[in-house]
């Protein structure tokens, strides 16, 4: 079957699929494969820990991005110093 993705960057794939939620891959050669997904929730208790386990492993990590980031400013300002480099709008 064949779909065509509009102007907004959608497509449709029909009422069957509605609220449903796909994992997106997409491909080196540009194929993209959409397989559908089930999600489970997490207590808040345990995303808590799970959350402060990683800051915590990745201690070292996280002072060096915040010292690069504060000598390269915001992402905002970063992406519009980008944007006019490379002429994207």
């Amino acid at each position: 079957m064949l779909k065509e993705v509009g102007a907004s960057g959608q497509i449709s794939l029909g009422k069957k699929y509605a609220g449903q939620l796909f994992n997106l891959q997409t491909a080196a050669d540009g194929s993209v494969t959409l397989t559908p997904v089930k999600v489970t929730p997490v207590a808040p208790e345990q995303a808590a820990q799970t959350t402060k386990a990683w800051a915590d492993a990745h201690v070292a990590d996280i002072e060096q991005y915040n010292a690069w980031s504060n000598q390269n400013g915001p992402y905002s300002q970063r992406v519009r110093r980008w944007r006019l480099i490379h002429g994207a709008f």
